[in-house]
C-alpha cells in the first residue's frame, strides 16, 4: 500500500487535508483508518475497499486545538470479491499490515 503524503502538518486552528491511499497488490484490501484523537480529528471514510491499482482519498479533518503529537494508523487487509462490508474483515483480533501517518501541528510563535 503506498500511502501520500507521508505526513500531515496542521496549524492549531485546524483545516481538512487529503490522503492518497494506493492499492498497488494485485489483490483487493480492505482499509481502515484509527487516529489516536478521535475527539480532535475526523476522518472519511474510516473503513474502504480499494481495488487493485486504484487510489482511495482520505478526508482528514482537525478541529480547532492545541498542538500535540498525534498519529493516524491506516491498516489493511486482504478482501475477496465477495466481501461487501469492509468493517466486518477487522473483527478478528489478527494482526495486520499498517501504515502510520504523523499528525504534526505547529504552535503558534509568541
Amino acid at each position: 500500500m503506498k500511502m501520500e503524503p507521508k505526513s500531515l502538518n496542521w496549524n492549531t486552528s485546524g483545516g481538512v487535508q487529503k490522503v492518497y491511499l494506493t492499492n498497488a497488490s494485485d489483490e483487493r484490501r480492505a482499509i481502515k483508518v484509527k487516529c489516536s484523537d478521535n475527539n480532535l480529528y475526523r476522518v472519511n471514510p474510516v473503513f474502504a475497499f480499494i481495488e487493485p491499482g486504484q487510489v482511495l482519498n482520505v478526508d482528514v479533518v482537525r478541529q480547532n486545538g492545541g498542538a500535540k503529537a498525534d498519529k493516524m494508523v491506516f491498516v489493511w487487509s486482504k478482501a475477496s470479491d465477495t466481501d461487501h462490508n469492509p468493517q466486518l474483515l477487522f473483527n478478528d483480533v489478527s494482526s495486520y499490515a499498517m501504515s502510520v501517518l504523523p499528525l504534526i501541528v505547529n504552535a503558534p510563535a509568541n
